[in-house]
């Protein structure tokens, strides 16, 4: 594997942890604190990260590009017949180009209608989800191509962790408008159930052993964790020195935890003695993705349940199983397509 293409995997998991940590800052703010624009130190920390992420993109298709000897064996793809692109750094660099011109769109959107702009609720907000779920994908692409050490794959298991957390806002979005006809179905819970269901069949099709799916769920407490500590934090740090005043119904509670099921990690051990039981039967983990996508689903769904979000807990439950479960197999097959990416190892590449 290319040293380019090493780094570059890092520096786009880089990229997209300040891009995470600046996406739920903002989301703490608009709680906590509420008036916004796009200049704010939340929305700075969300582009920097894209930045980042469109940089590290760039800089590994140029090397592959001007690279000597022997071409990288990562499928690849030839842009205006010159630039050799992995596709991992490809898809990233383009996620990361939609997600700065919905960026323009958003500061065009809030010169014009101001403050409190809830997520979601806008083009330029729906936009900018689904560009950074292109970027998420990129990131978990471009570790399903190493996996070689030890280190790559609790890479490949931080970077699970990170898309589980990072995946629920454009899942969220598109679950409303998907589910929102359904009675008695929560609309942003089978989207959230989801996005874990295929974070977590995703992990299990390309490792095929019970520790990473593990690894992913510990990941998920420390990423989980450290946001919760240090974003409810800065959020009153910021307000304070801009002198914007704290809600007066402001419980200073951790977005982050309500926003994601703290449940996860559960799930995540409980898929890994799942796996562990069907290798040890010399079974194919193939047949049991579907049904840690169900288990992931009705987490989610007994989640928010007992938080209070108001549904039909029985119509949810069967809704985000079956969800779940064709997420599952989803994960499954697309694995095995990532796979691939890391079958073939070339003799020599230099740097």
């Amino acid at each position: 594997m290319p040293r380019r293409e090493v780094a570059g995997a890092w520096f786009l998991m880089f990229g997209y942890a300040t891009l995470l940590a600046g996406m739920i800052w903002d989301g703490q703010w608009h709680g906590d604190v509420g008036p916004d624009n796009f200049w704010t130190a939340p929305h700075l920390l969300l582009y920097a990260g894209t930045g980042i992420i469109g940089l590290s993109c760039l800089s590994v298709v140029l090397l592959s590009t001007w690279a000597r000897g022997p071409a990288t064996e990562t499928p690849s793809v030839t842009v205006f017949r010159t630039f050799h692109a992995p596709w991992p750094f490809l898809v990233g660099g383009l996620g990361a180009a939609a997600n700065l011109l919905y960026a323009g769109a958003d500061l065009w959107w809030h010169d014009l209608y101001g403050f409190d702009i809830a997520a979601g609720t806008t083009p330029s907000h729906f936009g900018l989800g689904l560009s950074i779920q292109v970027e998420i994908f990129a990131m978990v692409m471009a570790f399903a191509v190493l996996r070689r050490t030890r280190s790559d794959r609790w890479g490949l298991a931080l970077a699970t962790a990170l898309a589980a957390v990072g995946s629920t806002s454009a899942f969220g979005m598109l679950s409303e408008l998907v589910f929102d006809w359904l009675p008695g179905v929560a609309p942003r819970v089978p989207g959230l159930g989801a996005a874990g269901a295929l974070m977590l069949s995703l992990i299990v099709g390309l490792t095929r052993r019970w520790h990473w799916p593990a690894a992913a769920g510990l990941a998920f407490v420390i990423v989980q964790g450290g946001l919760a500590l240090s974003v409810p934090a800065a959020t009153r740090w910021y307000a304070g020195a801009i002198g914007q005043p704290m809600r007066d119904y402001t419980s200073g509670l951790p977005q982050v935890l309500v926003g994601v099921p703290v449940t996860f990690p559960l799930i995540a051990l409980l898929s890994a003695a799942v796996v562990a039981w069907a290798v040890r039967r010399d079974m194919s983990p193939r047949w049991i993705t579907p049904a840690i996508g169900a288990l992931a689903g009705v987490n989610t769904a007994l989640f928010y349940g007992a938080v209070g979000m108001e549904m039909n807990l029985p119509a949810t439950l069967v809704t985000v199983a079956a969800l779940g479960a064709g997420m599952g197999w989803l994960g499954w097959h697309c694995a095995s397509l990532l796979r691939h990416f890391g079958l073939r190892t070339p003799e020599a590449v230099p740097a």
